[in-house]
């Protein structure tokens, strides 16, 4: 399809882009992918063969047209791979990439050597089959520039001068593509759930953008998900980007996709499980919620915040659910679930000084208090939500209930005996915390928390509480 005399854009096979006369301009970037990049775009591939699609599409590419050469603007991480995907599969590769950096052939030599290692591991008898499939019924959508100007112009866009999709946004279609066995209409279903969550109304609860609209998915990614995963796990919990999707990309468990190594066999019995449970026990056999009061439909009993992810409609029901749970928890201050700990957490996470009985009315926010939006305040604001998120999400609104001030007083704690609190301070700061809560049997194991608190504050000075309001100071240090 030809836009202009200057740009055409047109769908090629992967054969056909990488057919042509290639090169790495000096201004682009090092090969930088590592091998998590490599090893996700492998398995999509495989299971896009293995599902029988005729058609796969990769990505884009943009090019700039030179007389017969083709400079790479956009797109040199993934040609790279399939160079080096190539010749590991046994065959030459005509075009002649050069790189001008040290840390490309780094991640070169690394990468050939895990895709050797991949390929004898998947296809050790098959490696030709595989690189027919991905040279003909691959493609690209292949744009091609021959003013030079426009090139950097695009080069510019695509290296974030342009306003770039959130990384949350990037997982909706490889999870719907993993959706082969639902219809049409159940993939519309996601797709405006998705949607919907990245634009949620919040008025007139909460103070949000001028519209009163919030981003549910990003906050729910960036925080109460991504780090809480991370910090379950002893990790160090830093910003969700692009580069750590991989984390919400799993394995397809279906009739047609059963587990392929023994890891796999728990998700496969869950997904078992749960058609048997929804075919022929629902309504006969209740389980537990999480609300007192109830959970409704779009809320699923058989997730966990720390779960294995396992792609397609499972993964849309793992969010909607937390979507969900968030609304209820941190945005709807005003309903009646959970009013005891949205009245507190109002109080000292939201407007200190503010009154915590009652439930809240909207826009309390101008309440007379003072408003903790300091990078401090919000760093601690943000892991005390995703422990009580996490502590939520086990043991439903009892343990809730029972712990959530405990929880804040061990958070808080590092506003009095720290000057100022980093970011790179509260990334590693809660792997005890966390582990109390993952390792629990029941709420009594979670007294463990109290012990911890009072180890912590024995070994630390409080006298550095000058920033932070009387009513705070007085609940973490005493528990009134």
């Amino acid at each position: 399809m030809n836009t202009d005399n200057s740009v055409s854009a047109e769908i090629k096979s992967i054969a056909d882009v990488m057919n042509l006369n290639l090169q790495i301009p000096n201004y682009q970037r090092p090969y930088c992918w590592e091998m998590e990049n490599v090893r996700q775009m492998l398995t999509d591939i495989q299971y896009s063969k293995e599902s029988g699609r005729q058609k796969y599409r990769i990505g884009s590419v943009i090019l700039h047209q030179d007389g017969d050469t083709y400079n790479i603007v956009d797109g040199q991480q993934r040609l790279t791979t399939l160079s080096l995907l190539k010749k590991a599969c046994g065959y030459t590769c005509e075009g002649k990439l050069k790189f001008n950096h040290e840390d490309s052939y780094r991640h070169i030599q690394e990468n050939y050597l895990f895709l050797q290692t991949w390929l004898d591991e998947n296809c050790r008898t098959t490696k030709k089959d595989f690189w027919e499939y991905i040279a003909k019924s691959c493609d690209f959508v292949q744009i091609v520039v021959t003013d030079l100007s426009e090139a950097f112009q695009m080069f510019d866009s695509q290296n974030g001068r342009g306003k770039e999709l959130e990384a949350y946004n990037l997982l909706k279609a490889y999870h719907i593509r993993a959706m082969e066995l639902e219809s049409q209409e159940e993939k519309i279903r996601c797709d405006k759930q998705w949607e919907a969550a990245t634009l949620y109304d919040a008025t007139p609860t909460i103070i949000g953008d001028a519209n009163g609209n919030i981003d549910l998915l990003k906050q729910l990614f960036d925080e109460q998900l991504y780090r809480s995963r991370m910090w379950s796990r002893q990790g160090s919990a830093n910003a969700f980007s692009k580069k750590e999707i991989g984390e919400f990309k799993g394995f397809t468990i279906d009739k047609n996709h059963l587990a392929k190594f023994p890891y796999q066999n728990p998700q496969l019995l869950q997904y078992l499980t749960a058609k048997f449970y929804k075919n022929v026990l629902e309504g006969t056999v209740s389980v537990q919620t999480r609300f007192l009061s109830g959970d409704d439909g779009n809320i699923n009993p058989f997730v966990n915040v720390n779960q294995k992810i396992v792609n397609g409609k499972s993964f849309f029901e793992y969010i909607e659910t937390y979507a969900e749970i968030y609304k209820r928890m941190f945005v709807d201050l005003g309903s009646f679930q959970l009013a005891e700990f949205k009245g507190f957490f109002y109080k000292y996470c939201l407007n200190y000084g503010a009154k915590e009985e009652g439930r809240l009315e909207p826009y309390a926010f101008h309440a007379k208090g003072y408003r903790p939006n300091r990078d401090g305040d919000t760093y601690l604001r943000e892991l005390y939500k995703s422990l009580v998120f996490v502590l939520f999400d086990k043991f439903g609104e009892n343990g809730l209930n029972k712990y959530y001030k405990i929880l804040y007083r061990l958070v808080y704690l590092n506003r009095l005996a720290n000057k100022k609190v980093k970011y790179a301070l509260v990334a590693d700061l809660p792997h005890d915390y966390f582990s109390i809560i993952a390792n629990a049997k029941d709420l009594a194991d979670l007294s463990r928390l109290y012990q911890l608190f009072e180890k912590i504050k024995k070994e630390k000075e409080l006298d550095n509480y000058s920033n932070i309001h009387d009513c705070v100071i007085e609940f973490v240090k005493e528990g009134k």
